[in-house]
């Protein structure tokens, strides 16, 4: 597992993300019943709207937390900003990031001609 961990931290390392479009999910882990946080939450989510895709603010079980996950698409300056900006809404938080170059991304569902098809 430990092994596991390492190879993936070193393959992450390895990318080059500057100056490049990559798309990918921030999370925010922070404790239940915090307005003040989850105003600031809300803060960024109106200044990050063109970047953002998607965004659910979910409840753990028992009240034990809050977990804000975002989607994004932008430049990759653009994404290290958002997260910056979340990093800094209060210590409590807790982020974690998954961020994938969209010009590695390969094309799926593309159509088959007819005539290949048939073959």
């Amino acid at each position: 597992m430990r092994e596991a961990c390492q190879s993936l931290l070193k393959e992450s390392q390895s990318i080059d993300f500057a100056g490049r479009n990559v798309t990918g999910t921030v999370t925010a882990v922070f404790g239940y019943d915090e307005p003040e946080i989850e105003r600031l939450m809300m803060e960024i989510r109106h200044e990050f709207e063109t970047e953002i895709r998607s965004n659910s603010h979910n409840y753990l079980t028992g009240n034990a937390g809050c977990v804000e996950t975002f989607v994004l698409e932008a430049q990759s300056e653009v994404v290290s900003q958002f997260v910056e900006t979340v990093r800094a809404v209060d210590e409590s938080v807790t982020i974690s990031q998954i961020l994938i170059p969209i010009d590695t991304i390969r094309s799926v569902g593309t159509e088959v001609p007819m005539d290949a098809a048939k073959e």
